[in-house]
């Protein structure tokens, strides 16, 4: 009886380790199918993300043209092209709320750019490297053999590294 006893054990541990087995297969699936679902999401987050973008890019390059034009003008078409900009800039506001963005965060922020637009000095941009972000020098670029070039009127500039 003891060979039975030790058979009816190791059938029952077998059947222990198969239904082990089988719960850890299921449990893996269900995580890689909400791992895939997630992803999905991020997807779509991503795209509606860049279709905002992309229209806010327009809107905003529609804007600098009109910004360029109301420098020059002057009566009834100064005021026309000022409307028009206000109007664009209720766009860009409306399509940043729709991205998730508060109204008074958005319009800050719009002001903000709209405020390094105006003056002649470039914007700071930034570009990100990990978690950091690293400031970029507008006013200069340099070539393969590191002499710098203003970007303004293309002429060399001292080396000073």
């Amino acid at each position: 009886m003891n060979a039975s006893n030790d058979m009816q054990a190791l059938v029952t541990r077998t059947e222990q380790l198969v239904n082990a087995i089988s719960g850890a297969i299921l449990s893996t699936t269900e995580i890689a199918c909400e791992r895939l679902e997630l992803a999905a999401q991020v997807a779509r987050v991503q795209q509606r993300m860049s279709a905002f973008g992309a229209v806010l890019e327009a809107v905003g390059t529609q804007k600098a043209a009109l910004a360029a034009r109301l420098a020059d003008a002057t009566g009834p078409l100064r005021k026309l092209l000022e409307r028009q900009i206000e109007m664009l800039t209720v766009q860009e506001v409306a399509i940043l709320e729709k991205a998730g963005v508060p109204q008074v965060m958005a319009e800050k922020a719009l002001a903000a750019v709209d405020a390094s637009s105006n003056t002649d000095m470039p914007a700071t941009t930034y570009r990100r490297e990990g978690k950091r972000f690293v400031r970029l020098e507008l006013e200069a670029s340099r070539d393969r053999n590191g002499a710098a070039h203003n970007r303004a009127d293309g002429k060399e500039q001292d080396n000073e590294d």
